[in-house]
């Protein structure tokens, strides 16, 4: 639905996205997507932890039947995990999305299921869905509600194996054609603001601070992109800690990437603790 709201994950995604996207660091990360004649998706990918020195992958595969509404996919990986997913879009019910998924590790024996639901109209977004486990379902629910630019939402979540409401988080802010103000509360503990504005088709930039109430820290970060006039994109990121982060991503060719990044500890340069990342990404 075009004017329906974000997801309540989505809100203030246009800010995390100038500070978290294109920053791999301590990774070195290899992907590789293809799609055959049939209409199958494959996704490769693997990754190595320059701190930890553990490498792990993944392999997904998804298959769309349009006709019907239906998308399975399904991922394998290296930690053993088995995941499947099975969405249904009914077209006599415009906006409804039904999820119906799995987890299982045989090595440890772990199993799980997951019924989802999401529903979008215009001005209102909704979301639900709960986790069967052995020890009992968690259930989860967000809403969102947006009528020109403003919107508000919620977000909880309940476990019955411990009876703790996990989550009790609430969001609002302003979502312009060119910028975006964002607020939040997670847990009446973390207060998260952000702003994003899109100076043109070229320059991003955004401002994103956390405060915590009960001890008192606070986070400050400022960060901007710049597409090139060679569709190479550079970016650039700096915090209240002196953290310095740089990334930069180009097309080496049609469906090939490279993206570089790198953290300086700017507050003690000789001290070293800087990181470093390297993403390939091929697509066919």
């Amino acid at each position: 639905m075009s004017n329906s709201p974000p997801t309540y994950g989505d809100l203030g995604k246009p800010a995390r996205d100038v500070f978290d996207k294109g920053y791999d660091f301590p990774k070195v990360k290899l992907s590789l997507k293809t799609k055959t004649e049939s209409g199958v998706e494959f996704d490769t990918s693997g990754s190595h932890d320059l701190e930890k020195s553990r490498t792990t992958g993944q392999l997904k595969t998804k298959l769309k039947f349009p006709d019907y509404g239906v998308t399975f996919s399904e991922s394998w990986s290296t930690a053993a995990e088995i995941d499947s997913e099975l969405v249904y879009e009914p077209s006599a019910v415009a906006g409804l999305k039904l999820t119906l998924g799995s987890a299982l590790v045989p090595t440890s024996g772990f199993r799980q299921a997951r019924l989802k639901a999401g529903y979008r109209r215009d001005y209102v977004s909704l979301d639900g869905d709960v986790d069967l486990r052995v020890n009992g379902p968690i259930f989860r629910g967000s809403a969102v509600f947006m009528y020109n630019g403003w919107y508000a939402g919620y977000q909880m979540a309940y476990n019955t194996s411990n009876t703790k409401l996990e989550a009790n988080n609430v969001a609002g802010g302003y979502q312009g054609s060119d910028f975006t103000v964002h607020g939040s509360l997670m847990n009446a503990a973390d207060c998260t603001t952000s702003v994003h504005h899109k100076v043109s088709d070229k320059t991003e930039v955004g401002l994103l601070t956390t405060y915590n109430w009960q001890t008192s820290n606070v986070s400050l970060g400022l960060a901007g992109k710049y597409v090139m006039d060679d569709g190479a994109v550079m970016k650039t990121k700096v915090n209240n800690q002196g953290q310095i982060g740089v990334s930069y991503a180009q097309d080496l060719r049609s469906g090939v990437k490279l993206t570089l990044s790198g953290m300086l500890e700017g507050r003690n340069v000789q001290a070293g603790g800087h990181k470093f990342g390297l993403a390939l990404d091929f697509e066919s």
